[in-house]
């Protein structure tokens, strides 16, 4: 499936009163304990009102019989496989089925919604999903990513589980769970492995049988569109982890027989650009970048001072999935540059830094030629 070029080139301006119901994706590899915090979740009054999505692999749904506190009606099952891969399409459904049987009063409240995936699931193809139904995107909104670590089994699943880790890089809040079987020197090691992996997630460390809603359920703080809304402070911070640029010399003494990077070593770094950039350059950048870096390039995020614009944009991606750009009432700081944020593995820094040259081309120096025919197709060429 192509990239969606559309949702970079005209930001949406931030809603003061949405009325959208949020949403939260639950994610972590199989046994991690999902059902046992849904079961922790729906048991606090606070929580009425939610719906929750059980997503299942396999022929025959057990989830929705181990999930006591909801009423029945209040869960709508996905049978049959992962949601990113034989269910797509029924996820949306679902959705609509619930928000339905809210306006019909056949449920008694519809304030907020769980998606549980499956432990096999990446997030990237169910926030594709979620993030380009228009009319999902009409009635509902998604909160935050929130991923469980399984403390006991930390060893196997974050180090050699691709899957496992793709789960915690795309997360905006990580749950360090089943901390009862292991020391707190086990739970420090994973915190700060964790912290390597994706420094801009919240982590909490849950006791058996306890969950707290604010660590899935934000009030629009990870939400550009949401008048409560703050700036990573990954991304104002990003001068401590700014890219160095290539050396003019380095193609002369990289080594083309020597070792490349490890595939497995994820990396966390920005770019800043110090003066405003016009929109076709940067997001046909980043569009050639997504496809280039395929899957190297995990994650990005970051505030943009596009040329001709008075507010900043905001941007995200996880995996391919973008999500659709935002434009802030006013910049957060007197800090006006743009600042990105990536989290890549294997070649993905080194693609990030060789192709950078494009950015500091000006018009006059781009022949048409050289454009990439998808951002040709979609803006037109900058004047000489």
């Amino acid at each position: 499936m192509p990239p969606d070029r559309g949702a970079f080139f005209e930001p949406e301006i931030a809603l003061p009163n949405d009325t959208r119901i949020p949403m939260v994706l639950l994610t972590g590899f199989l046994g991690a304990g999902k059902t046992t915090l849904l079961n922790a979740l729906l048991r606090r009054p606070e929580m009425s009102g939610t719906a929750v999505v059980i997503n299942e692999y396999g022929a025959v749904g057990l989830d929705h019989h181990l999930v006591q506190q909801a009423e029945p009606d209040e869960i709508e099952l996905i049978e049959g496989g992962c949601m990113c891969c034989t269910t797509r399409g029924r996820l949306a459904e679902s959705l609509m089925t619930l928000f339905t049987k809210a306006q019909r009063k056949q449920i008694p409240s519809l304030r907020r919604v769980i998606i549980e995936t499956t432990g096999l699931a990446e997030p990237g193809p169910i926030l594709n999903q979620l993030l380009r139904a228009p009319q999902l995107a009409e009635r509902f909104v998604l909160d935050s990513v929130v991923t469980l670590v399984d403390a006991a089994n930390a060893a196997t699943t974050v180090e050699e589980i691709d899957i496992a880790q793709k789960q915690i890089v795309g997360a905006d809040a990580l749950l360090i769970t089943k901390r009862d079987l292991v020391d707190d020197a086990a739970i420090d090691a994973l915190r700060a492995k964790l912290l390597t992996m994706n420094p801009d997630a919240d982590i909490h460390v849950p006791e058996k049988g306890t969950a707290e809603p604010g660590w899935l359920f934000t009030d629009g703080r990870r939400r550009p569109e949401s008048a409560a809304f703050t700036l990573s402070s990954l991304v104002l911070n990003a001068d401590a982890i700014r890219l160095a640029p290539v050396a003019a010399d380095a193609a002369d003494q990289a080594d083309p027989w020597g070792d490349g990077p490890n595939w497995d070593d994820i990396q966390t770094f920005s770019l800043i650009l110090d003066e405003p950039v016009p929109a076709w350059k940067l997001f046909g950048w980043l569009d050639f970048l997504r496809s280039l870096a395929g899957a190297d390039l995990l994650r990005f995020k970051g505030i943009i001072n596009l040329e001709g614009r008075d507010q900043p944009t905001v941007v995200h991606s996880v995996q391919n999935v973008l999500h659709p750009s935002e434009e802030l009432a006013a910049w957060p700081s007197d800090d006006h540059r743009t600042r990105l944020v990536f989290i890549t593995r294997g070649w993905g820094q080194e693609t990030v830094r060789n192709t950078l040259a494009y950015l500091r081309d000006t018009p006059a120096d781009i022949d048409a030629a050289q454009l990439d025919d998808a951002i040709a197709r979609d803006q037109p060429a900058p004047n000489a």
